[in-house]
């Protein structure tokens, strides 16, 4: 009884030591109410730049106006020589660059797998 109680404590040290150990090598604990902030925060300057009508939402022309910013955006980040045209070479390199199962780096600096939000979807 007691090798088994042994083995149990010993067993949760190493869990909740590797646990800690992940969390530092990712940056330490998420603060949840800073995340929600900065999100707020975020989702604010979005509706104020693309609510043209100040009515407090986005209607679908409005979206569709922020959609095209982004594609534009992204469109002018992987195409490295600005001659408008994007080669295979350059979509390739951009493609390597925005990590796993085509996330992470553009989507706010996310890479890997995070439970199943945004990591390695439908691939092996």
């Amino acid at each position: 009884m007691l090798k088994k109680f042994k083995l149990a404590i010993v067993t949760a040290a190493v869990l909740v030591g590797g646990a800690a150990g992940i969390a530092a090598a990712e940056g330490g604990p998420i603060d949840h109410q800073a995340r929600g902030a900065m999100r707020a925060e975020k989702k604010a300057e979005m509706l104020a730049k693309f609510d043209t009508n100040k009515d407090g939402k986005l209607d679908p022309a409005e979206k569709q106006a922020m959609k095209n910013e982004r594609a534009s955006l992204q469109f002018k980040r992987l195409d490295k020589n600005g001659d408008g045209v994007l080669s295979l070479d350059e979509f390739k390199a951009g493609k390597d660059h925005q990590g796993r199962g085509g996330r992470g780096k553009f989507r706010g600096g996310r890479g890997g797998d995070r439970g199943g939000r945004g990591g390695d979807r439908g691939q092996p």
